[in-house]
Protein backbone atom coordinates (compact mmCIF):
# COMPACT_ATOMS: atom_id res chain seq x y z
CA UNK A 1 0.00 0.00 0.00
CA UNK A 2 1.71 3.17 -0.72
CA UNK A 3 2.13 5.76 2.05
CA UNK A 4 -0.30 8.65 2.35
CA UNK A 5 0.56 12.13 2.64
CA UNK A 6 1.34 13.53 5.78
CA UNK A 7 -0.91 16.74 6.69
CA UNK A 8 1.72 18.56 8.64
CA UNK A 9 1.49 21.83 11.18
CA UNK A 10 5.08 23.06 12.04
CA UNK A 11 4.61 24.80 15.30
CA UNK A 12 8.44 27.23 15.80
CA UNK A 13 8.68 30.61 17.05
CA UNK A 14 11.56 31.66 14.56
CA UNK A 15 9.96 32.33 11.80
CA UNK A 16 13.20 32.20 9.41
CA UNK A 17 13.08 28.61 10.68
CA UNK A 18 9.83 27.73 9.68
CA UNK A 19 10.19 29.25 6.26
CA UNK A 20 13.31 27.25 5.68
CA UNK A 21 11.73 24.22 6.65
CA UNK A 22 9.08 25.16 4.28
CA UNK A 23 10.91 25.08 1.48
CA UNK A 24 12.82 21.70 2.67
CA UNK A 25 9.73 20.06 3.23
CA UNK A 26 7.91 21.05 -0.16
CA UNK A 27 10.19 18.72 -1.61
CA UNK A 28 9.24 15.84 -0.66
CA UNK A 29 5.37 14.84 -2.47
CA UNK A 30 4.79 12.52 0.83
CA UNK A 31 4.62 15.63 3.27
CA UNK A 32 2.23 18.33 3.01
CA UNK A 33 2.84 21.92 5.06
CA UNK A 34 -0.69 22.48 5.66
CA UNK A 35 -0.32 25.74 8.66
CA UNK A 36 2.00 26.91 11.23
CA UNK A 37 2.05 27.84 14.51
CA UNK A 38 4.76 30.39 17.29
CA UNK A 39 3.72 28.77 19.80
CA UNK A 40 2.22 25.98 21.95
CA UNK A 41 -1.21 27.51 22.49
CA UNK A 42 -1.90 28.22 18.87
CA UNK A 43 -0.84 24.55 17.68
CA UNK A 44 -3.45 23.24 20.19
CA UNK A 45 -5.83 25.47 18.57
CA UNK A 46 -4.85 25.37 15.26
CA UNK A 47 -4.76 21.64 15.65
CA UNK A 48 -9.12 22.30 16.60
CA UNK A 49 -9.62 23.75 13.65
CA UNK A 50 -8.21 22.05 11.01
CA UNK A 51 -7.73 18.15 10.16
CA UNK A 52 -3.92 17.61 10.06
CA UNK A 53 -2.09 14.64 10.72
CA UNK A 54 0.94 15.64 12.68
CA UNK A 55 2.78 18.33 14.60
CA UNK A 56 5.94 19.21 14.13
CA UNK A 57 6.63 20.82 17.32
CA UNK A 58 9.53 23.22 19.17
CA UNK A 59 10.41 22.41 22.72
CA UNK A 60 10.79 25.82 23.55
CA UNK A 61 8.16 28.27 22.85
CA UNK A 62 6.46 31.19 24.32
CA UNK A 63 2.67 31.49 26.17
CA UNK A 64 2.69 26.94 26.07
CA UNK A 65 6.31 24.98 25.02
CA UNK A 66 6.35 22.15 23.40
CA UNK A 67 5.82 19.75 26.13
CA UNK A 68 2.84 20.92 27.61
CA UNK A 69 1.12 21.51 24.24
CA UNK A 70 1.95 17.87 23.42
CA UNK A 71 0.12 16.89 26.38
CA UNK A 72 -2.84 18.66 25.38
CA UNK A 73 -2.98 17.53 21.86
CA UNK A 74 -2.70 13.96 22.43
CA UNK A 75 -5.48 14.33 25.41
CA UNK A 76 -7.35 16.10 23.07
CA UNK A 77 -6.42 14.67 19.33
CA UNK A 78 -4.92 11.16 20.16
CA UNK A 79 -4.43 10.37 16.62
CA UNK A 80 -2.21 13.39 15.54
CA UNK A 81 1.45 12.47 15.60
CA UNK A 82 4.12 14.79 17.24
CA UNK A 83 7.35 15.66 16.51
CA UNK A 84 9.62 17.00 18.54
CA UNK A 85 12.50 19.22 16.84
CA UNK A 86 14.71 20.75 18.99
CA UNK A 87 18.44 21.91 20.01
CA UNK A 88 17.67 20.47 23.71
CA UNK A 89 19.41 16.82 23.80
CA UNK A 90 19.50 15.68 27.19
CA UNK A 91 18.08 13.22 28.88
CA UNK A 92 15.58 15.11 31.16
CA UNK A 93 13.77 17.11 28.22
CA UNK A 94 13.80 14.34 25.82
CA UNK A 95 12.03 11.17 28.39
CA UNK A 96 9.92 14.06 29.39
CA UNK A 97 8.73 14.96 25.66
CA UNK A 98 8.32 11.17 24.81
CA UNK A 99 6.44 11.00 28.10
CA UNK A 100 4.01 13.75 26.83
CA UNK A 101 2.90 11.49 23.98
CA UNK A 102 5.69 12.53 21.53
CA UNK A 103 6.30 10.20 18.64
CA UNK A 104 9.40 11.29 17.55
CA UNK A 105 12.31 13.59 18.73
CA UNK A 106 14.73 15.18 16.24
CA UNK A 107 17.73 17.21 17.08
CA UNK A 108 17.61 20.38 15.03
CA UNK A 109 21.36 19.93 14.18
CA UNK A 110 20.42 16.29 12.64
CA UNK A 111 19.90 17.44 8.91
CA UNK A 112 17.08 17.86 6.78
CA UNK A 113 17.36 13.76 5.73
CA UNK A 114 16.88 12.72 9.22
CA UNK A 115 13.65 15.04 9.80
CA UNK A 116 12.16 13.63 6.66
CA UNK A 117 13.36 10.03 7.47
CA UNK A 118 11.79 11.06 11.09
CA UNK A 119 8.16 12.43 9.58
CA UNK A 120 8.22 9.10 7.31
CA UNK A 121 8.56 6.85 10.10
CA UNK A 122 5.81 8.51 12.01
CA UNK A 123 3.70 8.10 9.03
CA UNK A 124 4.19 4.37 9.79
CA UNK A 125 2.94 4.48 13.21
CA UNK A 126 6.76 4.15 14.59
CA UNK A 127 8.85 5.97 16.92
CA UNK A 128 11.82 7.95 16.08
CA UNK A 129 14.46 9.16 17.61
CA UNK A 130 17.85 10.95 16.31
CA UNK A 131 20.95 8.64 15.83
CA UNK A 132 23.01 11.11 18.64
CA UNK A 133 20.50 10.45 21.23
CA UNK A 134 19.05 6.97 20.65
CA UNK A 135 21.97 5.36 22.76
CA UNK A 136 19.84 7.33 26.36
CA UNK A 137 17.41 4.86 25.36
CA UNK A 138 19.11 1.26 24.70
CA UNK A 139 20.95 -1.10 27.32
CA UNK A 140 18.07 -1.00 29.93
CA UNK A 141 18.94 2.66 30.43
CA UNK A 142 15.28 3.93 29.61
CA UNK A 143 12.52 3.37 27.24
CA UNK A 144 10.28 5.12 24.81
CA UNK A 145 7.18 3.12 25.48
CA UNK A 146 7.26 2.86 28.98
CA UNK A 147 8.27 4.70 32.08
CA UNK A 148 6.26 6.60 34.93
CA UNK A 149 4.93 10.19 34.24
CA UNK A 150 6.70 12.10 36.57
CA UNK A 151 9.36 14.22 37.09
CA UNK A 152 11.58 12.97 40.37
CA UNK A 153 12.26 16.22 42.59
CA UNK A 154 13.88 15.95 45.95
CA UNK A 155 11.27 13.67 47.94
CA UNK A 156 8.01 14.14 45.99
CA UNK A 157 6.61 13.30 42.69
CA UNK A 158 5.81 16.14 40.37
CA UNK A 159 3.84 15.08 36.92
CA UNK A 160 5.03 17.02 33.70
CA UNK A 161 1.36 18.69 33.72
CA UNK A 162 1.66 20.00 37.45
CA UNK A 163 4.88 21.65 36.17
CA UNK A 164 3.41 22.99 33.13
CA UNK A 165 0.84 24.58 36.27
CA UNK A 166 3.65 25.27 38.25
CA UNK A 167 5.15 27.57 35.71
CA UNK A 168 1.69 29.56 34.99
CA UNK A 169 1.06 29.91 38.76
CA UNK A 170 4.39 31.37 38.90
CA UNK A 171 3.73 33.98 36.17
CA UNK A 172 0.46 34.84 37.94
CA UNK A 173 -2.21 33.34 36.01
CA UNK A 174 -5.58 32.75 37.82
CA UNK A 175 -6.92 29.26 38.18
CA UNK A 176 -9.65 30.44 35.22
CA UNK A 177 -6.59 31.49 33.09
CA UNK A 178 -4.48 28.22 33.64
CA UNK A 179 -7.71 26.77 32.68
CA UNK A 180 -7.80 28.79 29.36
CA UNK A 181 -4.22 28.21 28.55
CA UNK A 182 -4.32 24.46 29.18
CA UNK A 183 -7.78 23.58 28.24
CA UNK A 184 -8.77 22.05 31.31
CA UNK A 185 -11.34 23.34 33.64
CA UNK A 186 -11.33 25.94 36.00
CA UNK A 187 -11.73 22.90 38.62
CA UNK A 188 -8.95 20.59 37.49
CA UNK A 189 -6.90 23.79 37.31
CA UNK A 190 -7.85 24.45 40.75
CA UNK A 191 -6.87 20.68 42.16
CA UNK A 192 -3.44 21.29 40.13
CA UNK A 193 -2.52 24.66 42.51
CA UNK A 194 -3.78 21.98 45.62
CA UNK A 195 -1.58 18.94 45.02
CA UNK A 196 1.45 21.10 44.25
CA UNK A 197 0.80 23.33 47.65
CA UNK A 198 0.38 19.80 49.51
CA UNK A 199 3.31 17.69 47.33
CA UNK A 200 5.87 20.85 47.90
CA UNK A 201 4.76 21.30 51.92
CA UNK A 202 4.31 24.99 51.08
CA UNK A 203 1.57 26.41 52.54
CA UNK A 204 -0.09 29.35 49.90
CA UNK A 205 -0.08 30.11 46.75
CA UNK A 206 3.37 32.64 47.48
CA UNK A 207 5.42 30.15 49.41
CA UNK A 208 4.95 27.67 46.41
CA UNK A 209 5.94 30.32 44.00
CA UNK A 210 9.28 30.93 46.57
CA UNK A 211 10.18 27.60 46.57
CA UNK A 212 9.66 26.75 43.00
CA UNK A 213 11.76 29.67 42.15
CA UNK A 214 14.45 29.52 44.60
CA UNK A 215 14.74 25.29 43.84
CA UNK A 216 14.59 25.87 39.67
CA UNK A 217 11.76 23.77 39.66
CA UNK A 218 10.74 26.11 36.70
Amino acid sequence: MPEQKLKLLVADDHRLFIEGLQYVLKQDLHIEVAGFAVNGKEAIEKCNSKNFDAVLMDVHMPVIDGIQATIAIKQLYPNIKVIMLSTANDLTTITNALKAGANAYVLKDAGSAELIKALHAVNRDETYLSASIAHFFSKGTGNTKTGKDYIHFSESLITIREQGVLRLIAEGYTNQQIADTLFISVKTADTHRKNLIAKLKVTNTASLVKFAVENKLI
